[in-house]
């Protein structure tokens, strides 16, 4: 028996619709894929464009991985016998360290672009799946727009340990806003083996989303607040060194970040990055970003009791924004935030042209102004910063395994580990952690190469047990040179325009 005419064509209608959900949703399927392997692409143009790590930090974290891949885990660090690390080691970036572990045969560049793909990667998909959650428009866009800060892009090119930190911090934000307790415990229970501030930025995300919902007048939540501190807990609990990774985020809290670089007592320069970011930085890299801030910020307020989320981020951003004037460094969470912010302020208005028209302002912006991080990044010499490879085997053949090496400075332990292992050095990672040790020592440390006093070479092999001393071959320290040849035991084994080594001799002679 025929059907009806009318249900005929119901039916085939339906079938049609049918069809075209379905290949809408397929094409769903296949988006996210396709803007993920975006973001791997444009990671790895970004990592293979620079000649070599930014810094040493990356070396110093190669070179622990690898450490890892030989002995196990690391409950103690005999590297650096005058460090705090020594007898009480904690691997602040136990996560991080793992992801060179199996990297070590593609050698030291190569593992390091690796693992600056899969993190960068990790930053970009995690901004795209949270805005793609939020429902914006474009959010494969939204995600790319960070890269038009070439300050931020600095940042980002480095191959440390923040980069894990920034993707748990843009998740930790929109779970708890969002009051997804399951990934937010997952969330804080990964932090402490991630990154040293386990803590701090979960609390600033954790105080930024209440005092959102408070300025909307909604009900405080508690099941954030406990949910993160238990996962924090656990996190620590589980950290193979957990009494020590107290000790250490104590002291870059109070020692390195408050002391020495907001407390302006550093005997060592810890590095450009906890300077206060420069005026003249935030008008050549920053302005576009700034400007996106402030309109978040008003656009999230104006709209604050129907959707609380986005003045959360708003808020976030603010307070990193705070701290960036204080630090630099915290412009690897400003600038992410702002994007976030400003993405989830606007999705009400549902236009595709907000995020393409601000990639390209960021763009041509960046352009105009703002090259040079970029002109840094390519034209980083290998030479003045790493140890060529004849100059590392020079060294390998006059210093023994096991031998107890000098330096002049602490911003190129890390390669000598790499080049050098097996040897021990005087610190590694930072100065402070020196200083925490003994104070007397550190003190000696940083007068040497300054002072010169005629018995360095002695002061050298009695109090820091050393036979080798390797330094820069920059002018400052050729003071300290010219004390070191007074003493008839001490031979200049290599003197080129970037590096000295000197043989101190066997400490037991007299």
């Amino acid at each position: 028996m025929a059907l009806p005419d009318h249900l005929s064509v119901n039916s085939m209608s339906n079938t049609v619709n049918e069809m075209q959900s379905a290949d809408i949703q397929s094409g769903n399927r296949l988006t996210t894929p396709a803007w993920i392997l975006l973001f791997l692409a444009v990671v790895s143009v970004l990592q293979w464009y620079i000649p070599q790590p930014v810094d040493d930090d990356t070396a110093y974290h190669f070179a622990v991985g690898q450490l890892i891949g030989k002995y196990g885990i690391l409950h103690s660090f005999p590297w650096t016998p005058f460090s705090w690390q020594f007898d009480n080691y904690a691997d602040k970036e136990f996560l991080f360290h793992l992801l060179f572990v199996p990297l070590g045969g593609l050698g030291f560049v190569t593992a390091s672009r690796v693992v600056g793909v899969v993190a960068g990667t990790l930053i970009l998909s995690t901004l795209y799946l949270v805005l793609r959650s939020e429902k914006v428009v474009m959010a494969g866009v939204w995600a790319l727009i960070p890269l038009g800060a070439s300050a931020f892009v600095y940042r980002f090119a480095m191959v440390r340990p923040h980069l894990l930190s920034i993707a748990l911090a843009l998740i930790l934000l929109w779970a708890c806003a969002r009051g997804r307790m399951y990934i937010l415990a997952c969330v804080a229970v990964i932090y402490p083996l991630a990154y040293v501030a386990f803590w701090q930025i979960p609390l600033i995300l954790l105080v930024a989303t209440e005092s959102s919902r408070y300025l909307a007048d909604e009900r405080l939540r508690w099941k954030p607040a406990v949910t993160l501190l238990a996962g924090i807990v656990v996190g620590v609990l589980l950290h193979p060194n957990t009494t020590n990774l107290l000790g250490i985020n104590w002291i870059h809290m109070t020692d390195i970040l408050f002391r020495n670089a907001w407390g302006g007592k550093v005997e060592f320069n810890l590095g450009t990055e906890f300077d206060p970011f420069p005026m003249s930085g935030w008008c050549y890299y920053l302005l576009v970003v700034l400007f996106m801030a402030m309109t978040a910020l008003v656009l999230s307020w104006r709209d604050r009791r129907q959707n609380s989320f986005p003045l959360a981020c708003a808020i976030a951003t603010v307070f990193f924004g705070v701290l960036t004037l204080k630090s630099g460094r915290f412009l690897e969470y400003f600038v992410p935030c702002t994007v976030l912010s400003l993405a989830v302020a606007t999705r009400p208005m549902g236009t595709k042209l907000i995020a393409p028209v601000l990639l390209g302002v960021s763009l041509l912006y960046t352009l105009l102004l703002g090259t040079y991080p970029y002109t840094v990044l390519g034209a980083l010499d290998a030479k003045a910063v790493y140890l060529e490879p004849a100059t590392a085997e020079f060294f390998a053949q006059q210093i023994p395994v096991g031998s107890q090496v000098f330096t002049t400075n602490w911003d190129y332990t890390g390669n000598l580990m790499v080049t050098l292992p097996e040897r021990r050095f005087l610190v590694a990672a930072d100065p402070t952690l020196l200083y925490k040790k003994d104070p007397q020592l550190y003190a000696l440390w940083h007068r040497l190469p300054e002072s010169a006093p005629p018995d360095t070479a002695e002061l050298i092999r009695r109090r820091f047990n050393s036979r080798f001393v390797i330094s820069r071959n920059d002018p400052k320290f050729w003071p300290f040179f010219d004390a070191l040849t007074t003493d008839s035991r001490v031979k200049c084994l290599l003197a080129d325009k970037n590096w000295v080594l000197f043989g101190l001799g066997d400490p037991s002679e007299q």
